[in-house]
């Protein structure tokens, strides 16, 4: 499968993670504070999820930075794109 454009965006990665931490941050404590009432298990399974949700992005945003997994992938993709591309211009030469 050939991936590329925005994909191969570290950058754009970042703000993926950054934007999914925020909004499950904010998913939790809300649900923190729907459990204070009498609905407590309706907001108890809510909260467990998105709980969940933010540890993921929380890995993914860590995988991002210096020697992450995330990251590395990255950067082997864009340096095996940016290969292929130079190897199609010597063909053509």
């Amino acid at each position: 499968m050939k991936i590329g454009g925005e994909l191969l965006n570290l950058q754009t990665h970042r703000k993926v993670a950054k934007v999914g931490m925020s909004v499950t941050l904010a998913a939790v404590c809300v649900t923190a504070l729907g459990m204070l009432g009498r609905n407590k298990d309706g907001f108890k399974k809510w909260h467990v999820a998105s709980g969940v949700a933010f540890i993921g992005f929380s890995l993914y945003h860590a995988g991002l930075y210096e020697n992450g997994f995330f990251r590395n992938m990255i950067v082997n993709a864009n340096k095996k794109k940016a290969e292929a591309k130079r190897l199609a211009s010597d063909d053509k030469a």
